[in-house]
């Protein structure tokens, strides 16, 4: 069978001109002939491709990239052309090389030949090809990353909206007096709604969202975390002391003040800086293309939060935006959510302590 692709303008460059351009190009450029023997790989293919080109010359194309299940898509793409010589458009596909871990994602541009001798008719419809293939793998993660935040902060409202309204449908319309502990267990619930849907529904990883600890900066997150704890519970003593001068007084009893109210806010406490941090904060930042990104999903994400703290009353909802303020902050340098967890814990039990 004939070698005829091997310079596919050949008349107006020399075989080494050719070889020259294509080897310059940073998309991958591929040719097959009639018979599915590869031709031409330039080597930004075969690293795309994760092959070595002088490897590859010469060798069948269909038992070297369509045998593996993995790539379905790539598989049916090239057999379409090959097997069935259908044109097609320029497709993005999920590409997965034998021997890596790691998916890339490739926009492939399929030109079939057409034969030099129209009047000859072949039985094969395929006539050989040249393939020119882009990495998009970064633009495509981006954009799915994008969806996913997108899909996660949809989820979100929808959550908080069920919540708000079935606390205004208790305490307004059937009269029912919701205690602490009710408006915890809904939070909870719309927390372990939101990871399934992340689990399940989006690519984001345990990292991702504040799951995994940075034990890079461990010591740092602790001494940080401690300080800043420290500062933060005087400043709550400081304000118990000037509302108790004023005669100002915010709630007569809280859950707190014991030692089991201790142990039940700690869960609470890293589910809730799941859902504020791991959830909302990391949605909101990664929706938001603006200057002051990180400023701005810190401001939204603590109007969300206090807004989830309507039912315990105004002075309650303020503290839990200054809360949130400036655990975002530490979100922001700590990159997990263990320390917020942390500085939620002490900061939230010391104001239940002092009835706040």
């Amino acid at each position: 069978m004939g070698d005829h692709m091997s310079n596919p303008i050949d008349g107006l460059l020399t075989k080494e001109q050719t070889d020259l351009i294509f080897e310059n190009m940073s998309d991958g450029v591929l040719m097959v002939n009639e018979d599915g023997i590869i031709t031409y790989m330039n080597s930004a293919c075969a690293k795309l491709l994760h092959v070595s080109a002088p490897d590859v010359i010469r060798s069948s194309f269909t038992d070297l990239f369509l045998q593996d299940k993995k790539n379905r898509a790539f598989n049916k793409l090239f057999k379409n052309s090959m097997e069935k010589g259908q044109l097609t458009d320029k497709t993005t596909v999920k590409y997965t090389p034998t021997d890596a871990k790691d998916s890339s994602y490739l926009t492939i541009d399929i030109s079939l030949m057409q034969q030099e001798n129209t009047s000859i008719r072949r039985k094969e419809p395929f006539q050989g090809m040249i393939v020119l293939i882009e990495d998009v793998t970064d633009s495509q993660l981006l954009q799915q990353h994008d969806h996913d935040c997108a899909y996660i902060f949809a989820g979100l409202i929808l959550c908080i909206s069920i919540y708000l309204a079935a606390w205004s449908f208790c305490r307004f319309t059937l009269h029912i007096p919701l205690t602490t502990h009710d408006y915890t267990l809904m939070i909870e619930v719309i927390t372990f709604v939101l990871f399934l849907e992340i689990a399940f529904c989006t690519s984001f990883s345990l990292r991702e969202i504040g799951l995994i600890p940075n034990i890079s900066r461990f010591r740092t997150n602790l001494k940080e975390t401690l300080t800043t704890g420290m500062i933060s519970c005087l400043v709550i003593i400081l304000a118990k002391l000037i509302l108790s001068l004023a005669g100002i007084k915010i709630k007569g009893y809280f859950i707190g003040g014991s030692l089991q109210g201790a142990y039940i806010y700690i869960f609470t406490a890293f589910i809730q800086e799941f859902l504020a941090r791991g959830v909302i904060q990391k949605s909101v930042k990664s929706l938001l293309h603006v200057k002051y990104q990180k400023q701005l999903s810190i401001f939204l994400t603590s109007l969300l939060f206090s807004l989830m703290h309507l039912p315990f009353g105004f002075y309650f909802m303020l503290g839990a935006f200054l809360l949130s303020l400036a655990l975002g902050a530490i979100f922001e340098r700590q990159k997990d959510i263990w320390g917020c967890a942390l500085l939620h814990w002490g900061c939230g039990y010391l104001a239940m302590c002092l009835f706040f």
